[in-house]
């Protein structure tokens, strides 16, 4: 093997410095995955090795400090691939109805992020990709991450808990994308509806559950005055028919932006994948 010369090493890592998480190169190989081991022609077990030929592109999904360390540290990056949906999918993940599903800007119509499949490639076969930029801002770069967030840090709600909000999440679907109800104006002047439990998942006596309707900035509100939005979405809130030992807690809707909230708040919380919320929007050229 023929030793890199110092120039040959500058190059590959100014090259590696243009990539950052959200980039997506396309027409650039199959994916691999492992399924049930067969036989090959020759009789031997092939390993499970299968080939995806219908992915069009990857997009990366590393943390961008990650793909731009050392490659003698870091050697590899995660990638997921980049799949064709019909057009009623494309409603589903606008509506956050399929978070397994995330948008980048520039990419050909119906295109998206299968975020659940993801595949390691070496930085040096990354490099010799055509890289296209996916998030062209800080905003877009932010909303990738968050759609990553949603879909690999989900908590594992429990089956009672989720029957009981079934509900709930019903009737914002229902009425998010609607622009003349009062609800639905209510739930876009939402960014996040979250779930704080007074007591453990677990605890099998009771459970009584506030929900903290964090709100977006002003100048972002359908609806501006907090207790129009209260009035609006506290009727489904207390019409949930609750299971096992879950309940509401008195007055059990707390009204915030993330600037109320202290970080307890936050962190001792959980958020609903009720609908899009600010966190899947389809990017805006």
């Amino acid at each position: 093997m023929t030793e890199k010369t110092p120039e040959s090493d500058e190059v590959f890592l100014a090259r590696l410095a243009e990539w950052q998480q959200g980039d997506f190169s396309l027409d650039c190989g199959d994916f691999l995955f492992r399924d049930v081991s067969e036989l090959t022609d020759e009789g031997e077990d092939d390993g499970g090795a299968v080939f995806d030929s219908e992915t069009v592109g990857f997009a990366v999904i590393s943390q961008t400090c990650d793909v731009a360390r050392e490659s003698e540290r870091v050697p590899y990056v995660s990638v997921c691939p980049m799949v064709v949906v019909d057009a009623k999918r494309i409603g589903e993940i606008e509506r956050g109805q399929a978070p397994r599903f995330g948008f980048l800007s520039a990419t050909p119509d119906n295109v998206v992020v299968d975020f659940s499949r993801t595949m390691s490639v070496s930085k040096k076969l990354l490099v010799s990709w055509e890289r296209q930029r996916g998030c062209e801002d800080e905003r877009q770069q932010l909303e990738f991450a968050r759609a990553l967030e949603t879909f690999f840090g989900r908590f594992a709600f429990p089956d009672a808990f989720v029957a009981s909000v079934a509900s709930l999440r019903k009737a914002i679907l229902s009425k998010y994308p609607k622009g003349e109800s009062d609800l639905g104006k209510a739930v876009r002047s939402i960014r996040e509806i979250r779930a704080y439990p007074h007591a453990s998942w677990s605890d099998m006596a009771a459970v009584p559950i506030t929900f903290i309707a964090i709100l977006e900035d002003e100048g972002k509100r359908e609806l501006a005055d907090r207790e129009e939005i209260r009035k609006q979405i506290w009727p489904k809130i207390s019409a949930i028919d609750w299971q096992g030992p879950f309940s509401l807690r008195e007055g059990g809707l707390h009204m915030a932006t993330l600037g109320d909230l202290t970080a307890a708040d936050y962190l001792n919380s959980y958020p609903l994948d009720v609908n899009s919320l600010s966190f899947a929007r389809r990017y805006i050229a």
